[in-house]
C-alpha cells in the first residue's frame, strides 16, 4: 500500500496564525534535526494520531495548548489527500476527521478544518486501500486477537519511536503492551505474505464446510439409528404384510436388500391383496416359533448373567488370594539373605559349633518354593479370568441384542387373528401398514439415495479434502522459510555495512516472541536480542529488522498491505545521548582536560569513533533507500546534524531546530516563554 507522508500540518489555536507545514520528500532520506524539547519526537505521535490511533500520545503542554488541529498530506496510489484531526478535548480523544478530496489538495489550506468524516470511516477507507481481507484471521473468532486485520495493526512496522529504537525487549511499536503484542502475532504472517487473503478465504470456507459436515453427520446418525430400529423390524413387516394378504405365504429373503425390495413392491402395489390360503395358521405357527426362540434366548441370557456374577466373584477372590500370597512372600524374603550370611562354622545365633541352623533353613526351601509357585499362579490366573469375563460379556450383549430384535419382530407381527372381527384384513390396518412402511423406505432413500445424506456427506468430504490440499501446511512452511531466509541475509548485510560486530548465529525473526533470535549453527541453542551486545547492537538490529521486513513487504508489489514509510526517532542516541551531540563534536565535553593530555586524546578518539558510527547509520539508511528504489519513505528525527552525515548524497535536511529558528511550534504561537515539550 503506497502511503508517503508529504506534509505534516498543524493549525494554531489562534486562527489569526497561518497553519504550520513541515514538508517531506520521499525521494530522499528526510531528516529533522534539533535540540531536545523542540518537538522532534512529537512528529511520530502526530502521524500516529492523525492516521486513526485510538489514543493520543502527543505531549500535554505547549503543543496541545498552542495547536487546534493536527494534519497530514499523504500520497497514495490514488493521488494526494489531506487528513486532519482535532486535538483531544481534555482527556477525550476526538473521533472527528477532516478529509480533503484529492482534486482539492491544490487549494489553499483552510484557516481551520471542518470535520466531514470520522475515524471509523477513515479506517474503513484505508482497510480497503490496503487490500486487507475483511475476514477474521482465526475463523473461530470474529473479534479480539483472532479478528480481522486492520490498517491500524500495521503501524507497528512504520513507527520506531525513541523508546523502541534501542530497546532489547521490544522490536515493534506498541508491542510493549500485551494487547498489541498478541494482535501483531496474528497479523505478522498476513503482512509478510506467509498467509494470504486466499488462505483466509479457504480457512473460512473450510470452517463452514466442517460445520455443515458435523450437522450432516449428526443428522445421519439420528436417521441411521431410526432406520436400524426399523430394519430390525423389517422381517416383522414382511410377516405383517403376509397376514394382511399383501404377500403370499413363504419365508422372507435372507438379506436386507432383498427384503427391502419386497416391501417396496408391496408399497408400490398400493394395498392390493394376493391369494394367501392358510395365512392365519401360518401366522400363528410363525408367532409361536418366535416366542419359543425368545424363551430360549431369555434362558441363555439368565445363564450368562449367572456365569458373569460367578466370574466377577472369582476375579475378586483371585485378587484377594494374590494379596495374601504377596504378604506371605514378603514375610520370608529375609530367609535368602540369612542363608547367604551363615558361612561360619559356629552358629551366628548361639555361638555353638553346630549346623542345626543350616539344616532348619534348608527345610524351608520346599514350602518357600511352593509359595512362589502359588504366587506365580495367582498372577497368571487374573488375566485368564479377565479374558473369560470379556468373553461372557460379549456373548451376553449379543444375546440381549438378538432378543431385542425378536421382540421387535414379534410386536410388529403379533396381531389378534380373529376371523370374526376381521381386523387383520381391515383397510385401516392395510393403509396404516403401507404408510409406515413407505415412510421408512423414504427415510432410507434420503440416507442412501443419489441425493441422500450419505451422498451429500461424501461430496462435502471431497470438497474439504480439496481445500485442505490447496492450502497445505507444507506450502505455508515453505513460504515462511523463504521469507525468513531473505530477512536473515538482509540483516547480516546491513549489520556488516554499519561496521558493527554482529551477534553470533543466524538472525531470525521469532514470530512468537516478536523479536530477533540468533540460531547457532550445529546446535539447538539460540540467543535473543536482549541477551547480546549493547545499545549499539540493539539499535542496529532494530533498523536492520524493520528494513528487512519492508523489503519483504515491497516484494509483494500490489499485494503489500503495509504503508510504505518508516519514521525513526533518535537512532544516534546510543552514541550521543540527549543534547551531547554538539558538545562532543566541538570538544566541549572535555572540561578541565589539558590540550594534548592522554585524557583529551582518548576522548577525542572516542568522539571521532562515535561520529563515524553515526555517519554509518545515515549512510546505511541512504543505501537501503536506494536499494528499495525510493519505494520506501524514510524519515529520521535526530539530535545529529550535518556534522554526522556530511556530504552523503540522498539525505535531505527538512528542518534544523536550533538557535533562533522556529521549532515545531512557531515562537509567535507561544504566549509564555519556555522550552517546548516533546
Amino acid at each position: 500500500m503506497k502511503l508517503f507522508i508529504r506534509e505534516i500540518i498543524i493549525w494554531a489555536e489562534d486562527v489569526s496564525f497561518q497553519p504550520r507545514t513541515l514538508p517531506f520528500d520521499p525521494e530522499a532520506v528526510s531528516v529533522v534535526t534539533g535540540w531536545s524539547g523542540t518537538g522532534k519526537s512529537s512528529i511520530v505521535n502526530i502521524i500516529n494520531y492523525v492516521l486513526g490511533s485510538s489514543t493520543c500520545s502527543i505531549a500535554v503542554g505547549t503543543i496541545r495548548d498552542a495547536v487546534s488541529w493536527f494534519g497530514l498530506t499523504i500520497e497514495t496510489d490514488n493521488g494526494l489527500m489531506r487528513i486532519a484531526r482535532p486535538k483531544p478535548a481534555a482527556r477525550h480523544v476526538s473521533e472527528e476527521i477532516w478529509i480533503q478530496d484529492i482534486d482539492d489538495v491544490g487549494q489553499m489550506l483552510p484557516a481551520r478544518p471542518l470535520a466531514n468524516s470520522n475515524v471509523a470511516r477513515l479506517k474503513v477507507l484505508f482497510d480497503l486501500r490496503s487490500g486487507l481481507s475483511n475476514l477474521a484471521l482465526d475463523p473461530e473468532k470474529d473479534k479480539g486477537f483472532g479478528g480481522r486485520a486492520s490498517f491500524r495493526d500495521l503501524a507497528a512496522f512504520n513507527l520506531l519511536p525513541q523508546h523502541i529504537v534501542a530497546n532489547p525487549h521490544t522490536l515493534f511499536f506498541k508491542t510493549d503492551s500485551s494487547h498489541h503484542r498478541e494482535t501483531l502475532r496474528h497479523v505478522l504472517p498476513l503482512a509478510m505474505g506467509v498467509v494470504t487473503n486466499e488462505d483466509l478465504v479457504r480457512a473460512h470456507r473450510l470452517k463452514l464446510l466442517r460445520d455443515e459436515q458435523r450437522k450432516l453427520e449428526t443428522e445421519l446418525r439420528t436417521r441411521r439409528n431410526s432406520l436400524d430400529n426399523w430394519s430390525a423390524n423389517a422381517r416383522g413387516s414382511f410377516f405383517r404384510a403376509q397376514e394382511l394378504s399383501l404377500l403370499p405365504p413363504g419365508d422372507p429373503p435372507g438379506d436386507l436388500l432383498g427384503l427391502l425390495k419386497v416391501l417396496r413392491d408391496v408399497v408400490a402395489a398400493g394395498g392390493q391383496s394376493v391369494a394367501a390360503p392358510g395365512r392365519i395358521s401360518v401366522a400363528v405357527n410363525r408367532l409361536d416359533e418366535i416366542r419359543r426362540r425368545e424363551e430360549a434366548l431369555d434362558k441363555k441370557i439368565n445363564g450368562e448373567r449367572r456365569r458373569l456374577r460367578k466370574l466377577r466373584s472369582l476375579s475378586r477372590s483371585v485378587v484377594d488370594y494374590a494379596d495374601v500370597l504377596a504378604e506371605q512372600s514378603a514375610s520370608v524374603k529375609g530367609v535368602g539373605w540369612f542363608k547367604a550370611h551363615i558361612a561360619a562354622e559356629s552358629c551366628v545365633l548361639c555361638g555353638s559349633d553346630t549346623e542345626a541352623a543350616k539344616y532348619a533353613l534348608e527345610e524351608l526351601n520346599e514350602p518357600i518354593a511352593e509359595l512362589e509357585n502359588l504366587s506365580t499362579g495367582a498372577i497368571t490366573a487374573r488375566p485368564m479370568v479377565d479374558r473369560d469375563l470379556i468373553a461372557v460379556q460379549t456373548s451376553l450383549l449379543q444375546a440381549e441384542k438378538d432378543l431385542l430384535t425378536l421382540q421387535r419382530t414379534r410386536r410388529e407381527f403379533e396381531v389378534a387373528v380373529d376371523k370374526e372381527r376381521g381386523q387383520s384384513q381391515s383397510l385401516e390396518n392395510i393403509y396404516r401398514f403401507i404408510g409406515s412402511t413407505e415412510q421408512a423406505l423414504r427415510m432410507l432413500g434420503e440416507i442412501q439415495g443419489d441425493d441422500g445424506l450419505e451422498a451429500r456427506l461424501d461430496k462435502l468430504r471431497g470438497e474439504i479434502r480439496e481445500i485442505e490440499h490447496q492450502g497445505n501446511e507444507g506450502e505455508r512452511r515453505r513460504r515462511t522459510q523463504e521469507v525468513q531466509a531473505r530477512m536473515s541475509r538482509y540483516i547480516v548485510r546491513f549489520i556488516q555495512h554499519l561496521g558493527i560486530a554482529g551477534a553470533d548465529g543466524r538472525p531470525v525473526l521469532d514470530e512468537r516472541e516478536l523479536n530477533l533470535r540468533f540460531d547457532q549453527e550445529g546446535t539447538e541453542g539460540s540467543d535473543y536480542l536482549w541477551e547480546i551486545g549493547s545499545g549499539e547492537n540493539w539499535m542496529a538490529y532494530h533498523l536492520a529488522a524493520l528494513l528487512a521486513l519492508h523489503g519483504v513487504f515491497l516484494s509483494r508489489g500490489q499485494n503489500n498491505p503495509v504503508p510504505t514509510f518508516l519514521v525513526i526517532d533518535q537512532p544516534s542516541q546510543v552514541y550521543f545521548p540527549s543534547d551531547t551531540f554538539e558538545q562532543i563534536v566541538t570538544g566541549e565535553d572535555v572540561p578541565g582536560a589539558a590540550e594534548g593530555s592522554p585524557e583529551a586524546v582518548r576522548r577525542r578518539k572516542r568522539r571521532l569513533s562515535d561520529l563515524e558510527s553515526t555517519r554509518k547509520i545515515f549512510a546505511s539508511l541512504v543505501r537501503a533507500h536506494k536499494s528499495f528504489e525510493s519505494s520506501l519513505q524514510i524519515i529520521v528525527l535526530d539530535h545529529a546534524d550535518r556534522h554526522a552525515w556530511g556530504e552523503i548524497e540522498g539525505i535531505k535536511e527538512v528542518e534544523n531546530w536550533r538557535g533562533a529558528a522556529d521549532f515545531l511550534i512557531p515562537a509567535q504561537w507561544i504566549s509564555d516563554d519556555g522550552d517546548l515539550e516533546q
